[in-house]
């Protein structure tokens, strides 16, 4: 049962209510029948990863969003501004982006996400084209000094930093969901985006403490 689309968003694994407008009892009803027929039910997640319409998201995004690096506003912006001006230096930054890439053109400016489309290679340094208020967040002014948070990104999707409650909260509510609504087992997929969270550095282990935090959250 793979999630995403029109099924459920991942992260917070909102279901399509339109198609069952019971929520996950719907599915527990599913999976029952399921059960009578010998057929077992499997659980598809993209791990950790995050829909950029879930409520992790909009209408205001975590704070715990898995970010590259911060920048500090040298000038403070009005909503409606397309140039963000920052005292860091924005020379290695890339508005190069996929499905298999690991970036994104996204920062998380206080409760507004903006989308830059381009970057200045030497002073002053900035942030060009940019798009206010996106994936239903709201433009907003912002002050010198605020911090801009460039969002870590990998299909098309967003992350949790692997040192949040957020990282946590996606393990614990993915083993309720296979408790309570009787799924037989979790597919893994994406957990080949261990790097996101943490650095490729640090690939091996947060991989291992997504799944070892589901398994300690299962009761069956």
């Amino acid at each position: 049962n793979h999630g995403g689309g029109a099924f459920f968003k991942f992260g917070d694994f909102e279901l399509n209510r339109k198609k069952w407008p019971d929520g996950w009892e719907s599915f527990r009803r599913i999976n029952e029948r399921l059960h009578e027929a010998g057929i077992s039910s499997i659980f598809h997640t993209y791990s950790f990863f995050i829909d950029k319409n879930s409520k992790y998201v909009t209408p205001i995004p975590s704070e715990d969003l898995a970010y590259f690096t911060s920048f500090t506003l040298k000038d403070s912006i009005n909503d409606d501004d397309t140039e963000i001006v920052v005292n860091e230096s924005t020379a290695n930054i890339s508005n190069i982006t996929g499905f298999f890439v690991r970036n994104s053109i996204t920062l998380r400016i206080g409760k507004e996400l903006v989308e830059f489309s381009d970057v200045t290679k030497s002073s002053p340094f900035k942030f060009t084209g940019c798009k206010r208020g996106v994936h239903g967040t709201k433009a907003l002014a912002h002050g010198a000094n605020e911090k801009a948070f460039h969002l870590k990104e990998l299909w098309g999707l967003f992350a949790p930093g692997g040192e949040t409650p957020l990282f946590e909260e996606i393990a614990r509510r993915t083993a309720e969901i296979v408790d309570k609504y009787k799924f037989d087992g979790i597919y893994f997929d994406a957990i080949d985006g261990s790097d996101v969270p943490g650095g490729a550095e640090n690939y091996w282990y947060y991989g291992t403490k997504f799944i070892a935090g589901e398994a300690k959250n299962l009761q069956t």
